[in-house]
């Protein structure tokens, strides 16, 4: 009997031995699995980057000149140059692309650096007086040899700066009106350096010169 109950002790210690070999064998175990996530390097995912994230949806036929961005236009249309008003005015801003083009479409002629009306034949933008800063322009009768009338292209920024004149670029106004079922916005000459992006990265799209 006395035999039998030691034999049961030393079971019970030894089944305890055991047990707290386990216990300190998966402590180890899980210090060892931590060791290596805290030494393995941090995976960082970035987020992607819409690149056409605000880009206008234009239904204008070409020729046309729209900004890149869309901006706030209400519908989506983006905003090309245009002349003010129904028909042929001598005054220019920016507007909703329309679908039914006419009086937004414009073109870009790389031979004379000009920027010219589709809609209005021979008639081509100018900075009257010469480029000056904040600087409305002007729709007049197209002269390939005058200064006035010649901007430079940037494909790469966008930008349509006079020519001579470097630190100066064609910009939409910072803030927009209703026209009607349209939108607008001013169309000047800024400092590159003062305006934003969104306001100066012109798109050209269709012929460089209209016969």
């Amino acid at each position: 009997m006395k035999k039998n109950k030691k034999q049961t002790k030393m079971l019970r210690a030894f089944t305890r031995t055991i047990k707290n070999l386990c216990m300190l064998a998966a402590f180890f175990v899980i210090l060892s699995c931590n060791n290596n996530e805290e030494n393995e390097p941090e995976v960082v995912i970035e987020p992607e980057v819409d690149i056409e994230l605000n880009a206008p949806i234009i239904q204008t036929p070409a020729p046309l000149i729209h900004l890149a961005y869309n901006l706030d236009e209400q519908d989506e249309l983006g905003w090309c140059i245009d002349t003010r008003g129904n028909g042929f005015n001598e005054v220019l801003h920016t507007h909703s692309c329309k679908a039914t083009g006419g009086d937004v479409q414009f073109y870009y002629n790389e031979e004379t650096n000009q920027i010219c009306s589709a809609e209005y034949v021979d008639f081509c933008i100018e900075m009257t007086g010469g480029p000056v800063e904040g600087m409305t322009l002007s729709l007049v009768d197209s002269d390939p040899s005058s200064s006035e009338q010649k901007f430079i292209y940037d494909d790469e920024s966008g930008e349509f700066r006079p020519d001579g004149s470097n630190n100066l670029c064609l910009a939409a106004g910072a803030t927009s009106a209703i026209a009607g079922i349209y939108m607008s916005r001013s169309l000047t000459l800024e400092l590159v350096s003062d305006t934003d992006v969104s306001l100066k990265k012109w798109v050209v799209v269709g012929a460089e010169s209209i016969d």
